[in-house]
């Protein structure tokens, strides 16, 4: 199933998500009729400078999500916090069967209103998807008086096309998960709505203010769609290594270009994501109890296991076995 919308000037997603796939609201809440799923997608308006969606769903099938940039452009960030988890494969051993992601892309997009978006959910995966949408001027303000690196001054001028990509870390994690278990009778919970939407912002724009101060290139759709797609053929397969050219053959681009964009909006090189994923999707298979570090290693492309723990413990701090047994 696949929801396409532009999130122009009077845009509300309830209503129009309602309209397509007849899901009645109440207030500011919708349900999901019991035949494509069930779950539901909560409205919170701050102000008209500042709103949040929360969806907690299960659907059926797959669900594209694609958002389409409005004729009439404005100065709204969108701040999506989403999982595009891939289906479960089944590895197995003599002695224990586990299970695993192919690969875990859950991630936080920061977009301006011009370009488009598009989000892919596996069918029968609960769904824990927020986003933030806030005025460049009162991002600013919340910001408050800062001596912006370029990437900052890029979002907050409210002219400029611009998308930026982190991984999901265990701080937006924990207060994504905040959102949800909200006490439905709290009085008070809107404010508490809008304190944890403005820690989630407090979150992504101190990362984002961390990265390299240097000019922010120009994008356009053409080189987002590409840069996505280069993405998610760099983590398809996380035991093979990318190849820069292949790459760039995909993306119809120079290999200086793609590896300037991608750095850009991906905040690393290309190979350094590829190894910081690896080496996520390695930590997410150790969790499962009684997987051998081995197993772990050979899956994920690693003849030499040594070579495998030392870059684990760069990534993580401890060795795959310390960190299996500690976590």
């Amino acid at each position: 199933m696949t929801f396409e919308f532009t999130a122009g000037a009077g845009f509300d997603f309830l209503t129009d998500f309602s309209e397509q796939f007849n899901a009645p609201v109440s207030g500011s809440e919708l349900r999901i009729p019991s035949h494509i799923g069930h779950g539901g997608i909560r409205r919170i308006d701050f102000s008209e400078s500042f709103k949040m969606l929360i969806h907690q769903y299960t659907l059926r099938e797959e669900f594209v999500l694609k958002r389409k940039a409005p004729e009439v452009i404005s100065d709204l960030i969108t701040v999506i916090f989403y999982s595009s988890t891939l289906p479960n494969n089944q590895l197995s051993n003599r002695e224990v069967s586990f299970s695993c992601t192919k690969v875990n892309t859950a991630s936080v997009e920061v977009s301006s209103n011009d370009l488009n978006s598009e989000i892919r959910f596996p069918g029968g995966r609960e769904i824990y998807f927020t986003v933030v949408g806030i005025k460049a001027a009162l991002l600013a303000e919340l910001l408050g008086p800062i001596d912006p690196n370029q990437l900052i001054e890029t979002v907050i001028s409210g002219n400029s096309s611009f998308v930026y990509h982190l991984l999901m870390i265990p701080d937006f994690e924990r207060t994504l998960k905040a959102l949800t278990e909200a006490v439905e009778n709290d009085p008070l919970q809107r404010f508490f709505y809008k304190v944890k939407a403005q820690e989630l912002l407090y979150l992504v724009f101190s990362k984002l203010a961390q990265r390299e101060d240097k000019k922010q290139c120009q994008l356009n759709n053409q080189d987002v769609s590409m840069l996505m797609k280069v993405r998610d053929v760099l983590v398809a397969d996380l035991a093979e290594p990318p190849q820069l050219r292949d790459l760039a053959k995909l993306a119809n681009m120079s290999e200086t270009k793609l590896k300037q964009l991608f750095r850009q909006v991906f905040g690393d090189s290309i190979y350094n994501y590829y190894q910081t994923v690896r080496m996520e999707e390695a930590a997410s298979m150790l969790r499962h109890p009684g997987v051998p570090v081995s197993q772990v290693g050979y899956q994920l492309g690693f003849s030499n296991l040594s070579h495998f723990s030392r870059l684990f413990a760069k990534h993580h701090g401890k060795t795959p076995k310390r960190y299996q047994s500690v976590g």
